[in-house]
């Protein structure tokens, strides 16, 4: 596991910090609540998510907090197996929608 090493003043080691989320199996979150966006984000439309890595199983995304299917209302960008931080929307998301995108 990567991780940082907390010293005290004098060099003593207290503890250690995990340098990613991913280090600990905690997510990362994006949060976009209803009635903040000025606009709906049209079907087709690309939407920048916490990274995760293609095909990896690892994007939990939901709706209203009902949960959406890869290939349903949203798609994974990019190749399988590499790096992203983008979704695609497959349905309009309106603005009195609440949004969790996870990548664990």
């Amino acid at each position: 596991m990567n991780v940082y090493n907390v010293l005290d003043a004098d060099g003593n080691l207290l503890g250690v910090l995990p340098r990613s989320f991913r280090d600990v199996g905690l997510a990362a979150e994006l949060r976009s609540f209803s009635g903040v966006r000025a606009a709906a984000i049209p079907a087709g439309a690309e939407f920048t998510v916490p990274a995760y890595v293609v095909g990896g199983a690892q994007l939990e995304v939901y709706l209203d907090g009902a949960a959406c299917m890869q290939g349903g209302q949203y798609s994974e960008v990019g190749e399988t197996d590499a790096p992203s931080d983008k979704i695609i929307w497959n349905i309009e998301i309106s603005t009195d929608r609440d949004i969790l995108v996870r990548s664990k």
